[in-house]
């Protein structure tokens, strides 16, 4: 690659980056502002953390990633102009610090007391020179000095990014508009707290100063400038190609062996490079992934959207600060890799739904299908961390914690849809708490915190009404209604027994086949006598049920006569009910669906 393109790639701080005569461009093809809530905590939790390392004579470097430019050059003029073609998220977080940054000493210069004329002093020169180094850039073109932004967002951004950094009303009028309004907001008020934590006004304007020393000197990125926008995507493609590019996973693999090279074994070097060489053969996003699931099981919290191979290694690998390595931290790095080495193995087997446990009684092969309907069919992986983390308790307690979530998460999110945040954090905490103290950990903890979120987010009301929306789609999976009315036949017989305690399977002999189970329609979907009153009823949830194993599959579009025979001698506990029925007509569809709203509202819960 390098013999074919021109590339300069420069490793330099922020504030270098912004000092020289770079005036950056984002082309109208390229995707708008996105950082979230999410981006921007990460962004100022760097900022923080770097921020108390100067204050404390202990300056921490934090690597942005990598800046890829093409040059356009502006004729007649002694700018740089470059067109972003990545970077565009990070080039306008730092531009908008900048411009809080500035307002915050300007407004600090101007409530100090008239005493302190050399602090008013500096704040004003301080924020002047913030201004034209990060914000404005003066041109002289056709003898005329003209200042010139030393960012533009593309067009649909433009305006309103030039707007809200001015204080001029800013209307926002997409969706990229709200989150640069919220980034900047949520900036200013970081700002405004940092200087609320200080005691005198030579301590707020420390702490401003600070600031902006850690983008002078603390942050930095990778500048890779090319000439052509051809070789600037082809060296984006590169970059962003996980299967091509470094991954996280590659880049601890490299560290590792690195600070083993300094006092590890030439054993120790072998086996931290075959359990690497394990632990990468796998997609590099499931390894990417899997390196956040491990990091959230072992430390209670996520790692940072862009802070994942620093917050690994610190947490898993704090020895690589040590130069020589000892030989105790030699071997606690080989032991760490090994134990990653370990749990990743544990994580494609409970993704792929399978039991991670020699199976024994009391735990039978219908608790172990619950791991693969939770995972595998309802597609909640959310909960990896809390079930890696569970793997360290016994058979019964995991199997348990499995039905919990299972249960909880179709109720939760693939019925009423809340927002799963909220869940994972509990996930994160009790995987924490089970890594802390397996042996005295308590499944019931897990249900109490569940429930309380059900309460909050997903009550009996919520989940009902919800729940009675669901229909039979033509278009899209049907997934989530088959898991629910496979799953209600599960608890059928408790539910008939009373619904006592928990939510259990009488019969755990039964385990249907999920991918060739058949959802019916009661009523047919192509009835050859139509009926008035059930034809705009056909999908809806009363006039659903499921055919089990022996059940008649042929039985698709006869009359209610003909079905009620075959519902009658049915397997499934649901059939025989509408079976009870004389007739199917809409009382008896709304009927059955009652009964199904009134089970669900019984077994979905923790």
């Amino acid at each position: 690659m390098t013999n074919k393109m021109n590339i300069k790639p420069t490793h330099l701080s922020v504030g270098q980056l912004f000092s020289h005569n770079l005036i950056f461009r984002v082309p109208k093809y390229q995707r708008y502002y996105s950082w979230a809530s999410e981006e921007i905590d990460d962004f100022l939790k760097d900022l923080d953390a770097c921020r108390k390392a100067r204050q404390a004579q202990t300056p921490r470097p934090h690597f942005f990633g990598g800046l890829v430019t093409v040059s356009k050059p502006f004729p007649g003029s002694a700018r740089q102009n470059l067109e972003v073609i990545d970077g565009q998220q990070r080039l306008a977080s730092f531009v908008m610090l900048v411009v809080q940054l500035r307002r915050a000493m300007e407004k600090l210069s101007t409530s100090v007391n008239s005493g302190s004329q050399p602090l008013k002093k500096f704040l004003k020169a301080k924020a002047n020179t913030l201004v034209s180094q990060y914000e404005t850039f003066m041109d002289t073109i056709n003898l005329e000095v003209v200042p010139i932004p030393r960012l533009e967002l593309s067009k649909p951004d433009k305006d309103f990014f030039t707007e809200l950094l001015s204080d001029q009303h800013a209307t926002s009028t997409r969706e990229s508009h709200k989150l640069l309004a919220e980034a900047y907001k949520r900036i200013g008020q970081h700002l405004d707290e940092v200087v609320a934590t200080e005691h005198s006004d030579k301590k707020r304007a420390e702490a401003l100063a600070v600031i902006a020393e850690v983008l002078e000197e603390d942050w930095t990125v990778i500048h890779m400038a090319t000439h052509t926008r051809t070789e600037a995507y082809m060296l984006f493609q590169v970059l962003n190609d996980r299967g091509m590019g470094l991954t996280e996973g590659e880049l601890l693999r490299a560290k590792t062996l690195e600070v083993l090279d300094s006092g590890g074994t030439a054993t120790q070097q072998q086996t931290v490079e075959n359990s690497w060489d394990d632990i990468l053969g796998t997609e590099p996003e499931r390894i990417e992934q899997g390196l956040r699931w491990l990091f959230s099981s072992h430390k209670g919290s996520r790692p940072g959207k862009t802070t994942l191979f620093d917050d690994c290694l610190d947490f898993f690998f704090p020895m690589h600060r040590e130069t020589p390595l000892s030989k105790a931290s030699a071997s606690k790095l080989t032991d760490t890799v090994l134990k990653i080495q370990t749990e990743f193995r544990l994580m494609t087997k409970i993704l792929e739904g399978s039991w991670p446990y020699t199976l024994a009684a009391p735990v039978s092969k219908w608790d172990a299908d619950r791991l693969r309907l939770l995972v595998v069919e309802l597609k909640h992986t959310n909960c990896i961390p809390l079930l890696v983390s569970a793997c360290q308790l016994t058979q019964k307690q995991f199997a348990e914690i499995v039905q919990m979530l299972e249960r909880f998460v179709f109720r939760y999110k693939a019925i009423v849809n809340a927002h799963i945040g909220p869940a994972t954090s509990v996930y994160q905490k009790h995987a924490l708490e089970i890594r802390n103290n397996p042996k005295a950990y308590q499944t019931k903890l897990l249900r109490q915190a569940l429930e309380q979120l059900l309460a909050l987010e997903a009550d009996d009301s919520k989940f009902r009404t919800r729940l009675s929306e669901l229909e039979y789609s033509r278009a899209t999976s049907n997934k989530p209604l088959k898991y629910f009315l496979m799953t209600l036949e599960h608890y059928a017989a408790w539910y008939s027994a009373g619904a006592k305690k928990s939510p259990a399977c009488m019969d755990k002999s039964r385990i249907f086949d999920f991918s060739n189970g058949t959802i019916e329609h009661v009523y047919p979907a192509n009835a050859a006598l139509k009926d008035a009153a059930l034809e705009p009823l056909i999908d809806s949830l009363g006039n659903l049920t499921i055919l089990g194993p022996g059940d008649n599959g042929a039985i698709g579009n006869q009359d209610f006569s003909m079905k009620k025979a075959v519902f009658g001698k049915s397997n499934i506990s649901i059939n025989r009910t509408i079976a009870d029925s004389t007739h199917w007509n809409v009382a008896a569809l709304n009927a059955h669906k009652e009964r199904l709203l009134d089970m669900a509202l019984k077994v979905f819960v923790p």
